[in-house]
């Protein structure tokens, strides 16, 4: 049985329904950036999986965190010694940045301590918003969000 032969160009590949370019047949790849950068002021890195987000942080913002952390380790706490199961209170931390100079324009943390069965199962739902528009949305483990945090505020420069 012969088989007909087809003549495309390089930038052409043959499909079920004719030839088209090749960019339209190479698979949709992306690579998820490594670190992200925004300047001005002392910077925390958060963690969050394989990627490193930067950006200026404040001492009083970084205490912010550390308090709503904190009350969500005890929230799970209780949850452990409860008898009964109930409804918990998601840890909800929302900054808007003051406009003035500040390149971020919101930040938040969202932890919903019902969905985890303990403190280090939780994952940080995490949203970074910058001034020029870019922003970034990921979930990471609540236990590097609170050890990178502690690191910020134990950095000599921070204070």
């Amino acid at each position: 049985m012969n088989r007909p032969m087809h003549l495309y160009t390089p930038l052409q590949k043959p499909c079920s329904i004719g030839l088209r370019p090749a960019s339209v047949l190479r698979p949709f790849r992306t690579v998820a950036p490594r670190r992200i950068h925004i300047s001005a002021g002392a910077s925390i890195d958060l963690h969050v999986n394989e990627t490193t987000i930067t950006f200026p942080f404040a001492e009083a913002q970084a205490k912010e965190v550390v308090a709503a952390i904190n009350s969500l380790l005890q929230t799970f706490a209780a949850k452990q010694s409860a008898e009964r199961p109930k409804r918990w209170q998601s840890m909800e931390y929302r900054y808007k940045g003051s406009g003035e100079g500040d390149p971020i324009a919101l930040l938040e943390l969202f932890c919903n301590p019902n969905a985890y069965s303990t403190a280090f199962d939780a994952r940080v739902l995490v949203t970074l918003k910058a001034v020029g528009g870019v922003a970034v949305t990921t979930e990471g483990r609540l236990s590097a969000l609170k050890a990178d945090v502690d690191n910020f505020l134990d950095k000599p420069s921070s204070g």
